[in-house]
């Protein structure tokens, strides 16, 4: 049985890749050089460092979509998906141990969390101001676990990204990937279309 589950947040608990793909793309306009929405999206879902090596975004440019992807009314909305605040409630109400481990800055994650009211349902937010090796490193996993005596055979780690994944498998825990494609190639011991399927396993 699962007790603890650690969450990854940018397309696993919010559908946010709409809103940082619009801000990159204004970005990207201001630099003169427009992008096609759906190509660059596809590149974010992979991860931020495709898309922008992809584009040869510099520092400059990557500290500019930051600035534009952290005005939080700008459409479209990063928000929560269907089932998230359910499933998250249903899970504390089962005495279920929950964490956060992103890449995200604590800023907009804090914000996002506390706009939803969220943040309770987490005993502790990982986010990119603890300096871990980046996923699919252990490194945070390890943090989460070790910190608070998880047992890893019953913790999950779960993201709509393979590098997610195995963060987790990386450190020893049982790992669930979140996408519509049933039939992906992964290393992941769950694979759901709907955040709600978590309550199943």
């Amino acid at each position: 049985m699962i007790e603890n589950y650690i969450w990854d947040f940018d397309g696993m608990l919010f559908d946010s890749y709409p809103h940082i793909t619009k801000a990159f793309q204004v970005m990207m306009e201001e630099y003169g050089r427009p992008v096609d929405f759906d190509e660059a999206k596809a590149l974010f879902e992979i991860t931020f460092e495709t898309c922008y090596s992809h584009y040869a975004v510099t520092p400059e440019m990557a500290r500019r979509h930051s600035e534009i992807e952290h005005i939080y009314d700008m459409e479209p909305r990063a928000v929560p998906f269907e089932n998230t605040v359910k499933t998250l409630e249903i899970l504390a109400k089962r005495g279920a141990r929950q964490f956060l481990y992103s890449h995200r800055g604590r800023e907009s994650s804090q914000h996002y969390l506390g706009e939803y009211g969220l943040l309770d349902y987490f005993t502790e937010c990982v986010d990119s101001s603890y300096a871990f090796t980046p996923k699919p490193a252990p490194d945070g996993v390890n943090y989460i676990c070790e910190k608070y005596n998880l047992d890893k055979s019953r913790t999950l780690m779960i993201g709509d990204r393979e590098l997610d994944v195995l963060s987790g498998k990386n450190a020893g825990t049982l790992g669930c990937l979140f996408t519509k494609n049933k039939n992906i190639e992964t290393s992941a011991d769950y694979i759901v279309g709907d955040i709600i399927e978590i309550l199943d396993i």
